[in-house]
């Protein structure tokens, strides 16, 4: 990809943010058929290269992981009466969070 274009929750924010999001959907999943935490971990590494994070920053990505799922988990939580698929997608959040607070020291190691 060249550019990320999502113009549906746009907002100034940190971007920080945008990449603990990032790292969560293109690196970091609780299924048991995607690649165990330690390759997982792996990922994330050269995302944080990629995107330029500076070394300082790079343990708070584990951090904004765990943050946006929280946040994902409640946006969810909130429409249970409106949505009829929000009970689901926020149960998936919930694990993914448990799942990357499990994971958080090989994530962290691998952010070093």
């Amino acid at each position: 990809p060249v550019a990320f274009i999502d113009f549906d929750l746009a907002a100034p924010g940190d971007p920080l943010e945008d990449l603990g999001y990032m790292a969560w959907t293109w690196c970091v999943a609780s299924k048991p058929e995607f690649p165990p935490p330690a390759a997982q971990a792996a990922q994330l590494r050269p995302l944080a290269d990629a995107y330029g994070l500076a070394p300082g920053r790079r343990p708070g990505l584990a951090d904004a992981i765990v943050e946006r799922q929280t946040r994902n988990m409640r946006f969810w939580h909130a429409r249970l009466a409106d949505v009829p698929e929000a009970r689901e997608r926020s149960a998936w959040s919930e694990r993914e969070r448990r799942y990357t607070l499990a994971c958080g020291a090989a994530f962290l190691t691998a952010l070093r």
